[in-house]
């Protein structure tokens, strides 16, 4: 017994220790020692003359930065939000997403100097929340705990070790809710499904989805219940809505945004010789998420018609799948316009029949459309890689 309750804490720990080796490697062989290369600076990304005082910013050359580089600006002056929103690319979206930028300068206790390394601190402790819950999970369902470790291949999990992004710490919040609501800690669930949204707004599927397995069961004041967890983050909406820069959809034709997906391709310059096996791999990472897409809506479908089943972990991945479905006749192309953004925005579609294969000891499936989103997902780790072994070298 007590092996299986050390089990989750020593897969977070194990994964925290390997995250924070990457990054401590990547920095100082890579980056020269600078870790805001992790966020993802842009070259001409414009920031306040008061954070470039304040600290040595590392720019990608030849880029325009990722999102990664916004949660930096907001983490280092989250209450000036308005002040800040002409120098993002599109403030209202970016302002949403308040919860991982406010934790890192709360736990900085508000010093400028500070700021980063709360950042990365906060950020390991998502990620090993995400593993020490998918641990937890899988205990539940008869499986090992060291299937926690498979949270990492996650391609939201990739991107948040890699790029800094939100989507790692949003699937950490929903296997922790996951946990919450199959173990009956009800109060603490609600506030899991209530902070979702502020990491990013897709986390509004959380409190929907448990909503919905509650209606399914006729249990109307649990579905009240989930659904006001959803409540809180619509009055910051609100009280935002001045802002500009929010994400507004325009229909663009049947499955437009696939088309233009697979149509267009990406060029790999990194990697040209491979780009006909990377091209491949898209293809493989594609059908592996249609697969996964599909297989969370039946199975919903059909655990929602079980009386004494509590499908949470198949509802929210079926919503996540429905979000994808209904994104792809839309412009702009959100998380459409990739498959490493597919597959990060809509990771929950693959933890979903991680989990179900887990319960019914059928495990392959799931990880075959995993595995080449994740390949794919773990490209921007083979320069920086190089880079670190060249520097262990001495080269």
């Amino acid at each position: 017994m007590r092996g299986k309750r050390a089990g989750p804490w020593c897969a977070a720990l194990i994964a925290a220790a390997a995250i924070g080796l990457w990054w401590f490697a990547a920095v100082r062989f890579a980056w020269q020692g600078n870790a805001t290369a992790l966020f993802m600076i842009g070259e001409h990304t414009p920031v306040p003359e008061w954070l470039e005082r304040s600290e040595p910013l590392y720019r990608w050359r030849g880029s325009g930065g990722y999102d990664g580089q916004y949660f930096h600006l907001l983490a280092h002056a989250p209450f000036a939000f308005r002040q800040l929103a002409p120098l993002m690319d599109r403030p209202r979206m970016r302002c949403q997403r308040i919860l991982a930028p406010l934790a890192a300068w709360l736990l900085a206790g508000g010093r400028q100097e500070w700021i980063d390394k709360a950042w990365l601190a906060a950020m390991l402790g998502w990620l090993a929340l995400g593993v020490w819950s998918t641990a937890m999970l899988a205990a539940r369902r008869g499986a090992s705990a060291w299937w926690g470790l498979a949270f990492l291949a996650l391609p939201a999990s990739l991107g948040s070790v890699e790029r800094m992004l939100v989507d790692g710490p949003l699937m950490a919040a929903m296997a922790a809710l996951l946990w919450l609501l199959e173990t009956g800690r009800w109060k603490a669930a609600w506030l899991a499904a209530a902070a979702a949204p502020f990491l990013r707004e897709s986390g509004l599927l959380f409190p929907a989805a448990a909503a919905l397995v509650f209606l399914a069961r006729q249990r109307i004041r649990m579905a009240a219940w989930a659904a006001s967890a959803g409540i809180p983050f619509l009055l910051w909406l609100a009280s935002i809505r001045d802002l500009p820069g929010g994400v507004e959809f325009f229909w663009s034709g049947w499955f437009a945004s696939v088309a233009k997906l697979l149509s267009d391709g990406e060029t790999y310059a990194v990697y040209a010789r491979w780009s006909p096996w990377l091209h491949a791999l898209d293809l493989a990472a594609f059908c592996g998420f249609l697969f996964a897409c599909a297989a969370s809506l039946i199975l919903a479908v059909r655990l929602l018609r079980q009386r004494d089943a509590q499908p949470f972990t198949e509802t929210a991945a079926a919503l996540f799948a429905m979000a994808a479905l209904a994104l792809a006749h839309v412009e702009p192309r959100h998380a459409w316009d990739s498959v490493f953004s597919m597959g990060r925005v809509f990771a929950p579609a693959y933890f979903g029949l991680l989990m179900r294969g887990l319960e019914t000891g059928r495990t392959v499936p799931g990880l075959l459309c995993l595995a080449p989103a994740a390949l794919r997902a773990a490209l921007g780790f083979g320069p920086v890689a190089q880079r670190i072994v060249q520097g262990l070298a001495g080269a």
